[in-house]
């Protein structure tokens, strides 16, 4: 809790402020808004993929590799590397629903609020276009996350389920992503921002695995990863009308849109990898001075005893969730009849209650496992 407050407190007090001021500010060497903004444009980001996602997304995972993961995720009590990392799953997935939808419904005061204004009918036209594609970059990229890993389960293992937290972090990943360019991409473009988003969740995800950094609710594919592609997306999307109906400066667009042009103008995108370098480097530098200080005084990890028995319990005096666990004999047995069974549905192949039966009289179906 000390390392919350204390974090949150730099965070937000000290290293925030300079990525925002360099984004948005009349000032900011970064800033469309600036006089002479860098390169003829600045760097386009409307709501913030790059300030505000990405920006605590690097701070994620510079805390991630500081502090290490938790306890039996990547290594037993002996130290020793698991086969398989093992999984923490969360306690209600209904709660993760709602939390995700409460995001995605403040999206739309975060995205449209941006645009500032809509007294006129130019800025409401505007606000209303970043609406648009608010909606849909979440929807596209918690169907390409969803269906992408479906995909790849079912040919590797011949089963296809549908995994509800990519889901639901393949669509905040698609509302990261849109975030910087809502206001200067078109609705198509919105929608082959969001797919892609959706696959770049689940690399994301899966490289964190790979390096075992462990972020407990992916908040560095989400944010960090969403972010970065959210950024760059923008110089490559961006339309030429939009750019002067939003900001006023269409000097530079979408590198897409320079090729239709007929010029290779790489300065927009270049501006957008610039941005991107900025963060990284601003955030990581600083936030990792300080959370290094933090983990030198103890301050930020908790006893391991504390740990093994949960916060919960040992910071705030009991239980949140009674939850009884699932029998891991049948789930063990449900995997163990699954296995084998590659290139073919499980559920078609297993047997009807009335053939099990035949084959075993005098017994029922429910008598019977049907592995």
């Amino acid at each position: 809790m000390q390392a919350y407050l204390f974090y949150s407190f730099f965070l937000v007090g000290f290293c925030y402020p300079i990525v925002a001021r360099a984004f948005w500010s009349p000032y900011g060497f970064l800033s469309p808004f600036n006089e002479n903004p860098l390169w003829g444009t600045g760097v386009i980001d409307l709501a913030g993929s790059g300030p505000v996602h990405m920006t605590g997304g690097a701070a994620a995972l510079v805390a991630a590799i500081i502090l290490g993961p938790r306890r039996g995720r990547f290594y037993d009590d002996e130290g020793n590397p698991l086969p398989i990392p093992r999984e923490f799953g969360p306690h209600s997935v209904a709660l993760q629903f709602l939390g995700t939808f409460c995001l995605w419904f403040g999206w739309y005061g975060f995205n449209p609020g941006s645009v500032l204004t809509i007294s006129s009918a130019k800025s409401g036209q505007i606000a209303s276009m970043v609406a648009v594609n608010t909606t849909l970059g979440a929807a596209s990229a918690a169907v390409s996350a969803m269906f992408t890993l479906s995909f790849f389960e079912f040919y590797q293992s011949g089963l296809t389920t549908y995994d509800l937290t990519a889901t639901m972090n393949g669509c905040l990943t698609g509302l990261v992503a849109i975030t910087a360019g809502c206001a200067t991409v078109e609705p198509w473009a919105a929608v082959v921002i969001g797919i892609i988003a959706g696959w770049v969740y689940l690399f994301s995800s899966w490289l964190c695995v790979t390096l075992k950094i462990d972020d407990a609710v992916d908040a560095i594919p989400v944010h960090f990863s969403g972010g970065m592609w959210g950024v760059w997306a923008t110089g490559l999307f961006s339309a030429p009308r939009l750019m002067e109906a939003a900001f006023g400066n269409s000097t530079n667009v979408g590198w897409f849109y320079e090729w239709g042009r007929g010029s290779a103008n790489f300065t927009l995108m270049g501006l957008q990898i610039v941005g991107t370098l900025f963060i990284i480097g601003w955030t990581c530098t600083v936030m990792g001075i300080f959370f290094t200080i933090l983990n030198y005084f103890n301050l930020f990890r908790i006893h391991y005893l504390e740990e093994e028995v949960g916060m919960d319990i040992s910071f705030h005096k009991g239980k949140a969730y009674e939850i009884q666990d699932v029998n891991q004999e049948k789930v063990e047995e449900l995997d163990e009849s699954r296995s084998g069974r590659s290139g073919q549905s499980f559920r078609k192949s297993s047997k009807t209650a009335k053939e099990v039966d035949e084959e075993v009289p005098g017994q029922s179906a429910a008598e019977v496992s049907e592995s």
